[in-house]
């Protein structure tokens, strides 16, 4: 290419690994020599210190991918302040001419990238998602807001495209810079501990999930005591490993279960693959439509009467701190709290109750996730609280009311998800675990419910058809 680069800037942001990374392959394929760096926004850093857990897992992966590059002969560059101001002033002290960066629908990164492209000559790849957003279109021309006609055309797309949508894209590591003098990321101590870092380790997770739970992730994945999910989710956060190194796993487990004749891995690896989609989904929603990111899709929701003042910040702080007196959910908040991570169930249930039952609007619980998730990012957790709350594109309908003690009947029979978080329970017998205001030996220790599930229902459909009839 004519106007290729002599030296580049890898500006590495969601995509904190070697392997499979488009970004470090359109980089080093362009460029003689190209610069590893990552940017410390003092301002992005500020805005997340009330979530000290994830910044202290994203500094742990970029101390991961700093060794890595190191084992290249390499090393990681942090640069501290503004992107469009530390950038331009490295690519000039090392005489680059570009920065190319993974492609990041969140509004915030847009406005971001906006800035740094009017500073430097800034190149986005399409990284992060298997089809980028914008890609698929209705057949009239918008963007997919129900997940399975989205579902089918991703899937279309894709085998259409061939290999090429998934396809490795590995980096000439022979044209990183030598490592250079640098300063370290800013990160806080861990409050709990978090799993191990960097790619080597998001690529074990994944080889002991097909090992031991993609076969019986169908009908395993919503039992939190069992736990047979993948645990991906905070190393796909960080990019420590490629969504489409995922897809290509489950498409792989697909076909060994088709040359096996093994109709329970086939349900399984089909399931798994249908959670990646939803995660494509809801990163094309809010792409398409960056208002979600503090507002309801559903505007006519606007006008729904959350609770509000004192009773709203009790329930609230019950919730958060795990003290409701529904087990089942104050056992999930307990997980996140003591974890940065909760099982999917579980984290439906809990929303459910914090919005359905305590009446509570949906984005204070979803800032409460923001503080705790390991794995949190605007996309899925906005999609998913909208979901849950009925409010959102591909939504739960209104009148889905989760109860939370038949969902802990269904999902954690005989409380052991319960009894593992919440200990002061763990001498009930079964029949009593998920109900202990009736069992005669309760717990002092453990609080007494909030509120009545069933008067709590009633006042949400009543506030929900309130807003539909009007």
């Amino acid at each position: 290419m004519d106007d290729a680069p002599r030296r580049a800037i890898a500006w590495f942001r969601r995509d904190l690994r070697l392997t499979d990374n488009r970004t470090l392959e359109a980089a080093t394929r362009a460029a003689q020599r190209v610069w590893p760096v990552f940017v410390a926004d003092q301002e992005l850093l500020a805005a997340h210190a009330a979530a000290p857990a994830r910044v202290a897992w994203f500094g742990a992966s970029l101390r991961a991918l700093d060794q890595r590059l190191r084992e290249s002969g390499s090393g990681l560059v942090i640069l501290h302040g503004r992107p469009e101001e530390v950038l331009l002033d490295f690519a000039r002290s090392i005489g680059a001419s570009r920065v190319y960066a993974g492609a990041d629908e969140d509004p915030v990164a847009v406005v971001r990238d906006e800035r740094v492209a009017a500073a430097l000559d800034l190149r986005l790849v399409k990284d992060q998602r298997i089809v980028a957003p914008g890609e698929l279109r209705t057949q009239g021309g918008g963007a997919y807001t129900v997940f399975t006609p989205f579902r089918r055309a991703l899937d279309a797309w894709i085998d259409q495209a061939s290999d090429a949508a998934t396809a490795r894209a590995d980096p000439d590591l022979s044209r990183l810079a030598p490592l250079q003098p640098h300063d370290s990321f800013p990160a806080p101590e861990a409050p709990h501990p978090t799993p191990d870092p960097g790619e080597d380790a998001a690529t074990n997770r994944l080889r002991a999930f097909l090992r031991a739970d993609i076969d019986a992730y169908r009908e395993e994945r919503d039992q939190p005591a069992v736990d047979s999910t993948s645990h991906l989710s905070p190393y796909l956060r960080v990019g420590a490993i490629s969504v489409r190194a995922c897809w290509r796993a489950a498409v792989n487990a697909a076909d060994r279960a088709r040359e096996r004749g093994d109709t329970r891995l086939a349900q399984g690896a089909a399931t798994w693959r249908g959670e990646l989609g939803w995660r494509e989904f809801f990163a094309h929603v809010l792409a398409a439509h960056p208002r979600l990111a503090i507002e309801s899709f559903r505007r006519e929701y606007d006008g729904l009467e959350w609770t509000a003042g004192p009773a709203a910040d009790e329930a609230l702080a019950a919730w958060r701190m795990g003290r409701t007196g529904f087990p089942f959910v104050d056992a999930g908040m307990r997980q996140l709290v003591a974890t940065g991570w909760m099982h999917n169930r579980a984290r439906l249930v809990t929303a459910s109750f914090l919005v359905k039952d305590a009446g509570v609007d949906w984005r204070r619980g979803e800032s409460v996730y923001l503080e705790h998730l390991l794995d949190a990012d605007t996309q899925q957790n906005n999609g998913n609280w909208q979901w849950i709350a009925g409010v959102g594109t591909d939504a739960a309908p209104y009148f889905r009311i989760f109860n939370p003690t038949l969902q802990a009947k269904k999902f954690d029979p005989d409380g052991a998800y319960v009894r593992r978080w919440i200990p002061e329970l763990a001498h009930l017998p079964d029949k009593h675990i998920h109900e202990p205001w009736r069992a005669p030996g309760a717990s002092p220790d453990y609080p007494a419910p909030i509120l009545d599930h069933g008067e709590a229902r009633q006042r949400t459909l009543s506030r929900y058809a309130a807003v539909r009839g009007s």
